[in-house]
């Protein structure tokens, strides 16, 4: 169960209890007896497990229809797609339950998630091994804090069952002012207005590399601070000495090579 609800307040009047205990029936007979409907469902609805009667993620699950299953996953998304929860405090009194319970799916659904909430002070160690266990089971990872958290990772999951893909990758700019944009805006404290100015004084990215600092400086919006960060950005090199390392002497290679290290592209 979920635990018995905390006191404070006075105590409730007979009425209200009785009407609350009336909804929560009415709500757990509307569950019932949809899932005894699971195929005309399945397009709209998640199937949840029994054995979660009571996980109080499930009063935050407001957006997408849930109905009570006899299924194996804890939750299943569609024909393709299921959840599993867990959560590390329970990791840690029942170690085994998580990879008994992600070999009990087999090969039944080709997206499969651990869900864990993570609940416990001390999470290296068993977060450590619920991600282990996942990754060995071919599960992805998702780890919520509360279980409201826990609940819209469900609702995210089935909302966007059918969405490309395209909508969660990285939007790149496709015309020159936004590429432009895009380059200068990495650059600590430059923003989009300053991008703007300086490419319609210096015409493209090039010639804002090739200019001085006196002609930074006469753009509008660009003070000390920033024309110092931009002239470092524009001369920074690609490659830097190493210094530090084990097997180098004075930034060079068992004092013979310079010691050098790639620069990873930027972002």
């Amino acid at each position: 169960g979920g635990g018995a609800p905390g006191g404070g307040g006075g105590a409730p009047s007979q009425n209200r209890i009785s009407s609350q205990t009336n909804a929560n029936t009415q709500v757990q007979n509307n569950h019932n007896q949809s899932a005894s409907q699971p195929n005309a469902l399945q397009g709209n609805t998640v199937f949840v497990s029994r054995t979660q009667n009571g996980n109080p993620l499930l009063r935050h699950i407001r957006n997408v229809r849930w109905v009570f299953a006899d299924v194996v996953p804890d939750f299943v998304l569609n024909e393709n797609a299921c959840v599993v929860f867990i959560s590390l405090r329970y990791h840690l009194l029942h170690p085994t339950y998580l990879p008994t319970k992600i070999a009990a799916l087999q090969k039944a659904f080709r997206l499969r998630v651990v869900l864990c909430q993570v609940d416990t002070e001390d999470v290296i160690k068993p977060l450590g091994e619920v991600n282990k266990i996942a990754a060995m089971g071919g599960c992805s990872l998702l780890c919520a804090w509360s279980p409201e958290e826990a609940g819209r990772y469900v609702e995210t999951l089935k909302a966007f069952e059918k969405k490309a893909p395209d909508i969660i990758k990285e939007r790149v700019e496709t015309d020159y002012l936004g590429r432009l944009q895009a380059a200068l805006t990495s650059v600590r404290g430059v923003n989009k207005t300053d991008a703007t100015s300086l490419g319609a004084n210096f015409g493209s990215f090039a010639g804002v590399l090739r200019a001085s600092e006196a002609q930074l400086a006469a753009t509008p919006g660009l003070g000390p601070t920033k024309v110092k960060r931009l002239r470092e950005a524009a001369n920074a090199p690609f490659r830097r000495r190493g210094g530090g390392t084990s097997g180098t002497t004075n930034g060079t290679t068992n004092g013979t090579q310079p010691a050098t290290e790639v620069l990873p592209p930027p972002e």
